[in-house]
């Protein structure tokens, strides 16, 4: 591979004789017309954060000679957030977008066009052209348990704009005023944090999507209900929100009352009310989006609810689907192929991955790549038209997967999961604790995706292999002392119950290996106590496994 396709490997098409221009000057100047929209100009649309030292930007009135000339145009044949760059051999640079955010992206392949030599400044004479291969592509904050901070989330959104990510969606099941008290609107402290969200989110060109959960208790026969509702959204409304989200997962949806009077069935219940909610929306505002989650998300085939709910609801609203299952292990094509034919709209898949919600899940880390998931689901009879990740309460650990997730949903077709994670582990801790890193997310896998214990780690306890089990705990531990000193705040708060729950598994090894039977069922009896555990659990596997206890 050339040194340009390697820095230009993000991008779909790439077309060079590795010719480049050169400047005998430490910056290349660059005239800047905008043509996007009326008397656009260089800052409106390149920011600080956009800067390169090796370039200085001038106005189209800029009457001294320019390096460049360059040329920003609509392009209504492109797809949102795809782009072409051209750069000519009389030095003319032409980046075409269908929309803003597009030139977000096209402007981080510019900035890999310069180049410092002895002599001055070298750019390649360049064709690229980038489709990206989801419109919606994010996160949603939808877990059960603690939401995050507020901090966690302008974080977030600037993570998302930083990894060509779109959409974050606001569903927390435990903020009550999204779910348990859906009826009552926001007091003014939390309606400060959402407009600061919202205008962080303007900033990185991301999405923001308002989530209200009134299943639970809705009164689908009552107009000042469905008023109550509408009250609710239009809090959101006047705060600049006009992405929304209507949920009805997670209820009982067995209708009961006046609601079974008025319809002969929950699907068809469910289809009113966010046919209601759309109609108040379209009337409020003249640009907006909708998608509902139906009762019946995790589906892996066709159903009467689904065929009502179809029927009834207005075909441009889109639906959430979990995959096959609520922890979708795959979702495969075929799986896809049932589900889109049921589906009849488009999809928006609700990936509930890396979430850690289920159970007891929340006593440990999913620390594992995006896998298991077709690359036809861009494929365009499936009209998915967006994928969600739904992450852990502990959003800096969540990053490992989303990071990697965005990677899939950037260019699905050229996605690798084995590359990709590498790439996601190198650029998180850097050369230096990416060994460290390495070891300690494989003793933390996602249980739902892959396999808890590696065939090598069961034949080994099945053999009853102390040596084995002592280095790998040693190299577990070692690459734990190591992460210890990774100087990032948010990883260290986040990781550091389960860096000590390594310390305890090493000391319980010991105990083990030393036979004493009321020893180890006194360390078994504590360690349970303990709210955190490494997924590949060796030491307790080789207990059961022995018998040792029985």
């Amino acid at each position: 591979m050339t040194d340009l396709a390697k820095k230009f490997a993000d991008y779909q098409e790439i077309y060079t004789k590795g010719k480049y221009v050169t400047f005998k000057s430490e910056k290349v100047k660059v005239m800047f017309h905008g043509k996007f929209f009326r008397f656009e100009g260089v800052k409106d649309v390149i920011t600080e954060e956009q800067e390169n030292i090796l370039v200085e930007w001038v106005a189209s009135d800029y009457l001294e000679e320019v390096d460049f000339k360059f040329y920003h145009e609509f392009d209504r044949n492109l797809t949102p957030d795809s782009f072409t760059l051209d750069v000519t051999e009389d030095k003319v640079i032409t980046v075409k977008t269908k929309n803003l955010r597009g030139f977000r992206y096209a402007m981080e392949a510019f900035n890999l066009l310069f180049e410092k030599i002895e002599t001055g400044v070298a750019c390649p004479i360049i064709s690229l052209s980038h489709h990206v291969s989801f419109n919606m592509r994010g996160v949603i904050e939808g877990f059960y348990g603690i939401p995050w901070t507020h901090q966690d989330r302008v974080e977030l959104l600037s993570y998302l704009g930083q990894n060509r990510l779109n959409t974050y969606m606001y569903a927390p099941k435990d903020d009550e005023y999204q779910r348990k008290l859906w009826r009552e609107l926001y007091p003014e402290e939390n309606l400060v944090k959402f407009t600061e969200l919202v205008e962080k989110a303007e900033k990185e060109m991301i999405d923001f999507y308002y989530m209200i959960s009134p299943g639970n208790d809705i009164d689908y026969t009552k107009p000042e209900e469905v008023k109550v509702l509408t009250d609710k959204l239009q809090q959101m409304i006047n705060l600049g929100i006009r992405n929304f989200g209507l949920l009805l997962d997670d209820i009982d949806y067995i209708l009961k009352g006046n609601a079974k009077k008025k319809f002969s069935s929950s699907a068809s219940a469910h289809a009113f009310l966010i046919a209601e909610v759309d109609r108040f929306l379209a009337s409020e505002l003249a640009d907006y989006d909708l998608v509902a989650c139906p009762t019946e998300y995790d589906n892996h085939h066709d159903s009467l609810y689904l065929e009502i709910l179809n029927r009834e609801l207005p075909k441009h609203i889109p639906l959430f689907w979990t995959g096959p299952s609520t922890l979708a292990t795959q979702i495969s094509t075929k799986d896809i192929e049932i589900m889109s034919a049921s589906y009849e709209r488009p999809i928006v898949i609700w990936d509930n991955i890396p979430v850690n919600d289920y159970q007891k899940d929340y006593e440990l880390l999913f620390l594992s790549p995006y896998e298991n998931r077709s690359p036809k689901l861009t494929n365009k009879e499936f009209d998915v038209v967006g994928i969600v990740s739904n992450p852990m309460a502990q959003w800096e650990m969540s990053k490992f997967t989303v990071q990697n997730m965005s990677k899939y949903l950037w260019n699905t077709s050229a996605y690798k999961v084995s590359q990709s994670w590498t790439e996601t582990l190198t650029e998180y801790a850097g050369s230096d604790y990416y060994e460290a890193l390495e070891v300690f997310t494989s003793f933390n896998p996602n249980k739902y995706t892959r396999e808890v214990y590696t065939l090598e780690q069961l034949t080994k306890i099945e053999a009853k292999d102390e040596a084995y089990i002592t280095a790998e705990l040693a190299k577990l531990a070692a690459a734990s002392e190591k992460l210890a000193t990774l100087p990032n705040e948010a990883f260290q708060k986040n990781v550091g119950p389960w860096l000590e729950r390594v310390k305890k598994d090493v000391a319980y090894w010991e105990v083990v290996k030393s036979g004493d039977v009321t020893k180890v069922k006194e360390m078994k009896e504590e360690l349970s106590q303990y709210p955190h555990r490494i997924g590949s659990d060796l030491v307790a596997k080789y207990v059961e496994e022995t018998g040792l206890l029985k």
